[in-house]
């Protein structure tokens, strides 16, 4: 049985998966469409869910979690 398994790998690293997260969810934000496979369009849903929720809460540490996980201001700027 597959318990606490949170996220698929991919068959990736993990700081492969992080990187390719955080530049797909830039692009997706910048361009509110991407085109990608069917299981990493599912994982990048539960990854941006959360940046969107942190940009409907709008406070302080909101926004440096999101800097933090995006690398970009202005996709920040665009999330708040």
């Amino acid at each position: 049985m597959k318990h606490n398994i949170k996220n698929k790998k991919l068959n990736k690293t993990s700081s492969h998966r992080k990187a390719m997260f955080m530049n797909m969810s830039n692009a997706l934000i910048k361009h509110e469409q991407i085109t990608t496979t069917l299981a990493k369009a599912k994982e990048l849903r539960r990854f941006v869910e959360k940046i969107v929720t942190l940009g409907k809460k709008g406070d302080l540490i909101s926004r440096r979690k999101t800097i933090s996980t995006l690398q970009d201001n202005k996709m920040t700027q665009k999330v708040f």
